[in-house]
Formats: C-alpha cells, structure tokens, sequence
C-alpha cells in the first residue's frame, strides 16, 4: 500500500451521481444536468412540457425551478444563506462532563476539521455539504450522506450528499427500513446497464449511510417537500405570462387603428371623378382602400403621414381602458407563489405594510422553521462525523452548533430575558424552587457554581437553629 493512501480496496462510494453515466472502461461520464436528461431538457422547453414532467416526475421538474423562475431560485438563495452560511453553523466534537453538559474537546475538532479538509472536492467541505443537503430538503423532503470509511484506524475517508430523488424505502420483514438507490451506470465498464435504461435499485449500506426527513404523514418516510406547493402555482404565472407576452406582441404598442371613410370616396367618385357605374365607383373606392392599407403598412417608425379629415387615426394596445388590472392579477399570483415558496414577503422583494408585532411573529415563525430545516440538513453529516470518530477510536460524540438567525428585536429579547432571570432567582431566593430547577429553566442544563444571591436558600439546620432562637 503507498504512503498517504487514505482508500481500502475493498472501501468505496456505493452510491452514485444522480444522472451518472459511464462510457467504455475508462469510467468517464458527463453530469446529467449539464445534458440530456432523458427528456427532461426537452420538456422545458414549452409550458405543455412542463406539465407533463410535473404530472410524471413532480420533484424532479421541482428541482429544476431555480433555474427557470427567478422567485423560486431566491427563496433558494434566502434559505441557503440564512441557514447553511459559514458564521451560522458549526461542527464540534463534544465529550460528556459531570454536569451533564457536553464540552468541546480540541484534539477531536481539529480531526472532523481534517475530515472536512480532505474530503473530495466535487462534495466540497461541511458548509457546502450541508447546503447541498438544505436545498434536498427544499425539493424532496428528505436528504442523506453516505460516509466513505478509509484503511483501519485512519477513520472515515470522505462524505458524499447523496441525491435523496434517486433514493427507495424499503421495509424489511423485521420492520425495519433499508435505503436502495436507483443506479443507471453500469460499473462494469462495457457501457452497458443492468436493468435498462430505467438502472437497477442498489441497497445502501445503512451502517454508514444516513438520511433525516421533514415531518410528514404517518407511514411516509420520505418527508414532505416544503417547495412542493409552488408547482401549481408556478405553472399558473407561467402560463400568466406566456398568455400576457403574446397578446402584447399580437396587439403591438402602439398599433394603429385607421378609419377609412368609404361613404366619402364613393362620393368623390361620382361628383368629382365623374363615375357613374356602381361597379366602377365600387372599384374605385376598393382601389383607393388598398392604397391606403399599403400607405401605413409601409410607415417607418419615425415617419410622418397625413389623411383626410373624415378618416380617424387611433392608437391601440394601451391606456387604461384597453388592459385589465395586470398588476392587481400579477400581485395575487406573486404573493400566492410566496406563499408556498414559504418566504417572508420581505426577503422575495415585497415590502407591505405591517405592525411590528405581526412582523416579529413573521419572522419568529419563518427562524424557527429555517432553524429546524437547518438541524435535519445538518443531521447525516453530524452522524457520519460521529462514525469518523467511532472508527479513530475517540470516545467523543460530534455536535452542530447552530448560530440562530439575527433577531430584528435583540434589545427587547436581552431584555425579556433578563427580567426572566431576575424572576427566576426571586423564586429560589424566596425558596420556591431550587437553583437546579432555575438553571434548567433558563439555559437547559444543569449550574455550574452555586448562587451569589446574597439571599441564599437555608439549610434545614439553620431553619431549627431559628426556631429556638
């Protein structure tokens, strides 16, 4: 074995890229999103395509929506940063002290730190792993990673999202749910597929392959998409605005809507011209209509025409009387589109009127849940930092530290938090409560030094001592 190889043999990635495709035995293959998805690049291309992937394939065109509806990609844009960005989210390994609270070891840091280091650079580091497992979140309610292990006592040797659309539950006879993946390239390297171009479902090995899901109904594993809701409405603004384009290029802006007198040419043709056949006083008028036709049609932008008086010259295709309410119709669509991309109106461009009590409980409600998207995107990778650990036989457990989202209204939370303690510390000082119970209230964990109260808790010695005085 050489020096610095950090892969068993008999060690590799079991799942694959979504897409993967392998040509001869070179193993050398194209991402399929840059390419021909088997239709996929096809479908949306048209608005009926669209349709049909999102009756077929409803996750699949949902992943795709960033690219194609600026609205969808900066809900994206928002969650991502907000809740995966480098300030906001930290991997630690912890050991376990007396009191309960887990305490940061370095020397096991600085290994997941290593991990991370050296991972591949088509996963990237923790940051972009864990974004990578938001966004999965975001089109499929689920995501996962699997954890590469390396030689014996090197740990683990790299940690790769995974795809959760390519991703099948499949319930033992124990009861228990094992995790296969839909695999089109053979690695047999003869360009050839095991079951068709559908692929074959692998098993993952579950002992180091993880996976989180987003609440959902009872019995489905897979999680509930939070974008899911925007399909139907995306289709609808898209149609909205296939439907508005092409009426505007039909009309024109301006257009122009010319009167012709024939009451007036029919007239000139009998008293001036002197025409007495209906017939050619009928021709006449439709020679004189036909030259006017062609006058206009070739008007260059900037040039003037005359006409007689009678005639009337109107420009169409706009003015308020000619358009619906686009921007009331275009309004309802956005903020529904918002709506189920599950965005505050604020973060998508939308500035409304608002008290500042119901935009504190926006953005609560909008932290909160970033917050928890947040905790299940980094969840595989905290286990398969745990496994690292395990296998370099470190009695550490890996933890996420999470930097909440700035509060717009961090002077009136400091200060409800310290009346709060105040009130906490009124009732052990007035004997209510212990100073455990005061502690666990306030920050989650057991004290760490006993209260500077100058009103301390007595002791039942001293409650006797009292007594007899």
């Amino acid at each position: 074995m050489k020096a610095g190889k950090i892969y068993s043999p008999d060690m590799r990635r079991v799942s694959q890229g979504a897409g993967q495709m392998l040509y001869g035995r070179g193993g050398l293959g194209y991402i399929a999103r840059r390419g021909v998805d088997f239709g996929s690049s096809m479908a949306v291309q048209t608005l009926e395509g669209l349709g049909r992937l999102a009756m077929t394939q409803p996750l699949v065109l949902l992943s795709l929506l960033p690219d194609l509806v600026p609205e969808v990609g900066m809900a994206l844009w928002n969650m991502t940063w907000l809740g995966a960005g480098p300030d906001r989210v930290r991997l630690k390994a912890v050991q376990t002290g007396k009191n309960g609270r887990g305490e940061e070891d370095p020397a096991g840091t600085a290994a997941l730190h290593a991990l991370w280091e050296q991972n591949p650079r088509e996963a990237g580091g923790f940051h972009d792993a864990l974004a990578q497992n938001l966004q999965m979140l975001c089109f499929s309610g689920m995501c996962a990673a699997e954890a590469v292990p390396a030689v014996r006592g090197r740990g683990v040797a790299a940690v790769f999202p995974v795809n959760s659309l390519t991703l099948r539950f499949r319930r033992e006879t124990s009861g228990q749910l094992t995790l296969w993946q839909q695999q089109i390239a053979n690695a047999n390297g003869m360009a050839l597929y095991s079951g068709g171009m559908g692929g074959v479902f692998v098993p993952m090995p579950m002992q180091r392959f993880f996976h989180s899901c987003l609440s959902s109904l009872p019995d489905e594993p897979y999680g509930r998409a939070p974008f899911g809701a925007a399909l139907t409405i995306v289709l609808e603004c898209l149609a909205f605005w296939r439907d508005l384009l092409l009426a505007w290029h039909r009309v024109g802006s301006p257009k122009w809507d010319v009167g012709f007198d024939f009451e007036m040419w029919a007239h000139m043709a009998q008293e001036v011209v002197g025409l007495t056949d209906q017939a050619e006083i009928q021709q006449y008028v439709q020679d004189r209509y036909s030259d006017a036709v062609a006058f206009y049609n070739d008007l260059n932008p900037d040039d003037a025409f005359f006409h007689d008086i009678k005639s009337q010259v109107n420009a169409v295709g706009a003015g308020s009387g000619q358009w619906p309410d686009l921007t009331g119709v275009w309004s309802m669509l956005r903020l529904r589109l918002v709506q189920a991309l599950k965005q505050l109106p604020t973060l998508m461009g939308i500035v409304e009127g608002s008290t500042e009590t119901w935009s504190r409980v926006e953005w609560d409600i909008y932290s909160s849940s970033l917050h928890a998207m947040v905790q299940k995107a980094a969840e595989p990778l905290r286990r398969a930092a745990g496994l690292h650990l395990q296998l370099l036989g470190m009695p550490l457990e890996a933890a996420i530290e999470f930097e909440p989202a700035c509060s717009i209204t961090r002077l009136l939370d400091a200060q409800a938090q310290s009346v709060e303690a105040a009130n906490q510390a009124r009732m052990r000082d007035e004997g209510w409560q212990t100073n455990e119970t005061a502690a666990m209230t306030m920050t989650g964990s057991a004290p760490v030094a006993q209260p500077r109260s100058w009103m301390a808790p007595q002791t039942a010695d001293q409650v006797k001592i009292t007594e007899s005085e």
